[in-house]
């Protein structure tokens, strides 16, 4: 955390100050119209939501474009400033310089609003303002060059499209001129005769139709006074015969004779002179009927043959016409091209000649979208670098970098430590918990623990130790394993070199020897031995020359100022120690040991190195694993662990050597201070541990 908050505070010491300053610029889509419904020949913006969306955002990449920036840059003259040197790199050329102020350059929009708001950074605050009102004033200017750019361009080339335009107009209208005047249409047009046409057509078409109707009328009259002329006596309806005084008076006259015969013919016979005589009457009028019949049918056919003849007349009246709008319908289909052709080229023209005289009006007029609402001002104070801020963070920083390390320390920790490390990882039980030998009240060695013989034998030199009350626990714990049958011999091993199984196994005998059993402790070691060196006794002989035969078990065997315990020490070092633990008479030495102490404890070499200590558990009633809290790694304690069950070793359990109950991390310091407490109020104080 200090390193972290250290190096922040030289970083921004270091780093050089930053000004920022800010012009406030107006955007609207659609510059002021000077004429009602004048339109700009560049349209900027539609009105719509995304059209508008799209138009700012297009605006803001035109103001940090290099374009406009190098327009800045040689209004300004940054080229020849030698304070802006910095901001250009290796390359001094316009487009450097253009691309080092469009990278001073931050364009960003106000929420809800139309401005635009453009922010120039620099290290210092005058030039920091001036490059933002420039940039202002060079992206105005721009936008308006590029309104009267497009009038310029928009006038060359209506201007160009109305010439063309005109002689194309010019030589269709001459085209429809020859056509008409071909066709004898200058003086009606084509479709004034179209309609009068249509018109006769039609008038004679009813014309045709009424007189077909009345001559059929006349048909059915025809034969109805076909019909009276045939029966004289019957009563006519037809208006022709109805009104005729003649005929009705022949026809009364006819009607009353030929009631009179008829009674006549009742009383007298055919032959009878007034029935001859009314008979001949009646043939007289008959005949006089028929004559005026035949003048009114004469009348009749006259007017019906007129009939007749007016409807072939109007027939090819009607003929007449179709052909000529057939005529009419060819001339139109060639016509009404040529019309076409010359109604749009004088449309076309129409409108090019007004857009052109429009923009010839509008385009030299001078109104932008874009106006500066707020100039920027010289800054007083920097934005970078942020002191506060930069500190918080590296203070911030810091604290984290040290709790993720002290996490990533404690994931790569895979040292045994605790009793729960153990119980967990090995699924063996603790025997017992041994503290740091030598271990002062307050946490720091005794000077007296650099002597190897105090260090080992501190249990029997200072009875009152922690690390003597945790032996005494261990001593009680492996003897309660099997109370029907007392525990003999032992091996004391460890997974690796210096983790204290040589003082676990001298500190176990000095407790089993103080409760009163006779305890022989064998150095089995004979690779690297050492209990000659604890106990301060001669190593010329020792179980590697008892087994050879060189010398006898009582010869071998030492005393020691710890009553009942022994010591057999390893002798020479033999140069094949696993061949001599694997014979029979290493075997029947401990048979003859076992025989003359109640417990013997073998010092075993580390399980990694060699294989003496599954050999040795074999031969023994159990083994008991010494590992150092902090060191001993969880892969060599499972290793330890199933070589001794490959070897079908007994583990009695395992003994967590070199605890610092003081260290709050070991979760002891309770224990620690309790025991302390205890220990100083159970006897005469403090002053009995120095005479003990």
């Amino acid at each position: 955390m200090i390193v972290a908050t250290v190096i922040a505070f030289v970083y921004t010491y270091r780093l050089p100050k930053i000004y920022e300053a800010t012009c406030q610029v107006i955007i609207e889509p659609m510059a002021p119209q000077v004429l009602p419904g004048s339109k700009d020949v560049v349209e900027l913006g539609t009105g719509t939501f995304w059209a508008n969306k799209e138009f700012y955002e297009t605006q803001y990449r035109i103001i940090q474009s290099t374009n406009v920036a190098q327009r800045t840059a040689e209004k300004l003259g940054l080229q020849y400033d030698p304070d802006y040197a910095p901001y250009l790199g290796p390359s001094h050329d316009m487009t450097a310089l253009a691309r080092a102020v469009a990278g001073q350059l931050t364009v960003k929009s106000l929420k809800d609003s139309r401005l635009a708001l453009i922010t120039v950074t620099d290290r210092k605050p005058q030039r920091a303002a001036l490059i933002a009102n420039t940039v202002a004033d060079t992206y105005i200017e721009y936008n308006l060059d590029y309104k009267l750019e497009g009038a310029r361009s928009a006038m060359a080339w209506l201007a160009e499209q109305e010439g063309e335009l005109k002689r194309q107009l010019e030589g269709s209208e001459l085209k429809l001129y020859q056509y008409k005047r071909d066709r004898n249409l200058l003086a009606v047009s084509l479709d004034d005769k179209q309609s009068m046409l249509s018109q006769n057509l039609a008038a004679v078409n009813a014309k045709l139709t009424d007189i077909r109707i009345h001559r059929l009328e006349m048909d059915a009259k025809r034969k109805t006074i076909e019909q009276a002329r045939q029966n004289i006596a019957e009563e006519e309806t037809l208006p022709e015969i109805r009104e005729n005084l003649a005929i009705q008076s022949l026809r009364g006259s006819y009607v009353q004779l030929s009631k009179d015969y008829a009674d006549l013919s009742s009383r007298y016979g055919p032959e009878y002179p007034k029935m001859k005589a009314i008979a001949g009457q009646m043939q007289t009028i008959r005949k006089a009927y028929e004559q005026e019949i035949d003048g009114v049918l004469s009348a009749f056919e006259k007017s019906y043959q007129e009939l007749v003849d007016n409807e072939k007349s109007l027939k090819q009246m009607m003929e007449d016409q179709k052909r000529e709008a057939i005529e009419i319908s060819k001339i139109e289909v060639e016509y009404k091209p040529l019309q076409r052709a010359a109604e749009q080229e004088a449309k076309m023209y129409g409108i090019v000649a007004n857009r052109e005289k429009e923009i010839d009006i509008t385009g030299p007029m001078k109104t932008n979208n874009v106006r500066v609402l707020e100039r920027a001002v010289v800054p007083r104070a920097p934005v970078q670098p942020k002191p506060v801020q930069n500190l918080l963070l590296g203070l911030l920083m810091g604290i984290g970098s040290g709790i993720g390390l002290a996490f990533a320390i404690e994931a790569l920790d895979n040292t045994l430590k605790t009793q729960s490390d153990v119980e967990q990882f090995l699924g063996t039980p603790v025997l017992g918990l041994v503290p740091i030998i030598g271990a002062a009240p307050g946490g720091e060695a005794d000077q007296a623990s650099d002597n190897l013989r105090e260090r080992d034998l501190g249990v029997f030199l200072d009875p009152k130790s922690v690390a003597a009350e945790c032996c005494r626990s261990i001593r009680t714990n492996i003897l309660f394993m099997s109370p029907d049958r007392p525990l003999k011999t032992m091996v004391v091993t460890s997974p690796s070199p210096q983790e204290g199984k040589t003082t676990t196994a001298i500190n176990l005998g000095v407790t089993m020897a103080e409760a009163g059993s006779r305890v022989l402790i064998v150095d089995t070691d004979m690779r690297r031995p050492r209990l000659h060196r604890s106990f301060g006794v001669p190593n010329q002989m020792g179980i590697s020359t008892v087994i050879v035969g060189k010398t006898t078990l009582q010869e071998a065997v030492k005393r020691t100022d710890v009553p009942n315990l022994d010591v057999l020490p390893c002798g020479p070092v033999p140069p094949n120690p696993s061949e001599l633990l694997h014979t029979d008479r290493f075997g029947a030495v401990l048979q003859e040991c076992a025989k003359l102490y109640d417990r013997i404890i073998l010092d075993s070499p580390p399980t990694s190195a060699v294989t003496d200590p599954a050999v040795l558990g074999n031969l023994a009633d159990g083994v008991v694993l010494v590992i150092k809290a902090g060191e001993t790694t969880r892969e060599s304690a499972m290793h330890a662990r199933r070589q001794l069950a490959t070897a079908k070793a007994r583990l009695f359990g395992v003994v967590v050597n070199a605890i610092d109950f003081s260290n709050p991390a070991y979760g002891y310091e309770y224990y620690y201070r309790n025991y302390y407490r205890y220990g100083y109020t159970y006897g005469n104080g403090p002053d009995q541990k120095a005479t003990s």
